[in-house]
């Protein structure tokens, strides 16, 4: 088995040499630099504020502690953990299937399929949550497929099931990907006893741990944040329409890819079941999410691939089918990667006016900030990296739906909660750059200066800025009394 190790060793180690220039991407910069504000000694939910619940925070933090610690990029530093991670996945995968008694040619088979989706299929989606969710969740499926088939995994369900309550807690939504194949397997089985097993229990004793802590140390993201997030961020979502095409064509891939690689395991108690009912669970976990963003369908597309993938025979497979199943991956791959709604390149006219800048945006997209920010070596005196989101959503459902009087003043309460949280970062942070934005949730073209100087407070601080120049869709707002040295 040294020699498959070996292959797998390689296949990991060139994602990550592959990653090292690539990994920074908007999400993964923002979190960093959320963490290292609170290495500074700020304080979420008080001096920071983060969308998503505490653990997309702090589940970088060790990255960003190591990299003040010794000296490196944090996002080195990521990619290093991450490949920990893949390799703590393929180690308890490998258990369970040496304790399952399965053949060298099906270990191997394993070993080196989930080597390449969770190394190398990843692409940009490498680091980020989904990404972490899905290597952590990965030897809990294995292990429910072995169960699946009467065959027993050994002492790594365990194991297997705390990183399925890692996966939850990192988003709820994985709880569908967790809990499909074991539904499957209760229907099957007719016994609640898939409910019981020691990988479901420590599962649900992660989570109900997790909930706890957050209920205790966080309670301030659960009474203030929480509730705005869930009135103007969760209802930001596209129809059905938008978001169906891609579960249906990846899943209906899946399973004729299945039909033509192992006809016997075609039906409803065959082995590639669990996979691909994890499948249809991240194909639910989309859907809720309702973003349609190319990360959040890394767990569909993965646990899609592998329940044909899993079932590959070398002396067996035609050439035909072969290529056509590469191909399905390579497109697989590209969506997964494809950029989400860009701007201009900012950088270099960013560095004209100001080096090395105090960074401030009125947008409500990350991706104007991060990972600019970082790139110029500048400074975030934001206290939120999602920038205007909530105020963003919030507007669009007062412009798009006969709101009852209560649910309008919910509304332009977060819109007021924006604009002073961003009257106290222009005020404390003191930006030389503000960049302004010029479209609303990158769809409709929007006036967000002007939606500032809406407050008289704010107009009178951003009095203080001349309008540099426009590029693109972004405006370059530069402190009047600012003098480059």
């Amino acid at each position: 088995m040294k020699r498959q190790w070996m292959v797998a060793a390689a296949i990991v180690l060139a994602a990550a040499l592959v990653q090292i220039p690539l990994v920074l991407n908007a999400d993964l910069a923002c979190l960093l630099t959320l963490d290292e504000k609170i290495l500074d000694g700020r304080k979420l939910g008080i001096d920071l504020f983060e969308l998503n619940p505490p653990l997309s925070v702090y589940m970088y933090m060790p990255a960003a502690w190591l990299a003040r610690s010794i000296g490196v990029a944090p996002e080195l530093v990521v990619i290093i953990l991450v490949v920990i991670e893949i390799v703590v996945a393929l180690i308890v995968v490998d258990r369970a299937n040496v304790a399952a008694e399965l053949g060298m040619e099906e270990r191997t088979l394993f070993l080196w399929s989930f080597a390449f989706l969770l190394a190398l299929l990843p692409g940009a989606v490498f680091g980020q949550r989904e990404h972490i969710a899905v290597a952590a969740l990965t030897p809990f499926v294995a292990v429910t497929a072995l169960r699946w088939r009467g065959l027993g995994p050994g002492r790594t369900t365990v194991v297997a099931g705390l990183g399925a309550g890692l996966a939850m807690s990192i988003k709820p939504f994985f709880a569908l990907v967790v809990g499909l194949p074991i539904i499957a397997s209760v229907v099957r089985q007719r016994s609640l006893r898939p409910l019981l097993t020691p990988e479901a229990c420590s599962a649900a004793i992660v989570v109900i741990g997790y909930g706890a802590i957050v209920a205790t140390v966080f309670a301030d993201y659960l009474s203030l944040y929480a509730p705005m997030v869930a009135e103007a961020y969760l209802p930001i979502r596209k129809g059905l329409g938008g978001l169906l095409p891609l579960p249906i064509v990846v899943i209906g891939a899946s399973i004729a890819f299945l039909r033509l690689l192992a006809p016997r395991q075609f039906r409803i108690t065959g082995d590639a079941t669990p996979w691909l009912a994890a499948s249809i669970g991240g194909a639910a976990t989309l859907l809720l999410q309702g973003k349609s963003w190319p990360y959040m369908a890394f767990g569909l597309c993965t646990f899609a691939i592998a329940a044909p993938l899993l079932q590959v025979s070398t002396r067996t497979l035609r050439k035909s089918v072969a290529i056509g199943g590469a191909a399905a991956i390579v497109l697989i791959a590209a969506y997964l990667s494809s950029p989400s709604p860009g701007f201009p390149p900012l950088a270099e006219r960013i560095q004209a006016l100001v080096k090395h800048p105090r960074l401030l945006t009125i947008t409500d997209h990350v991706g104007l900030s991060h990972p600019l920010v970082r790139q110029i070596g500048g400074a975030w005196v934001g206290s939120s990296c999602g920038a205007q989101l909530l105020a963003s959503g919030a507007m669009l459902r007062e412009s798009s739906s006969q709101l009852a009087d209560a649910e309008r003043a919910r509304l332009d309460g977060i819109i007021k909660f924006e604009r002073r949280h961003l009257l106290e970062d222009i005020r404390k942070g003191r930006p030389n750059i503000i960049l302004v934005d010029t479209y609303l949730l990158s769809s409709f073209p929007f006036d967000w200066l002007a939606w500032a100087n809406a407050d008289p407070e704010l107009r009178a601080e951003l009095s203080r800025y001349r309008e540099a120049e426009d590029v693109g869709r972004v405006r370059i707002l530069v402190d009047r009394s600012y003098q480059d040295q």
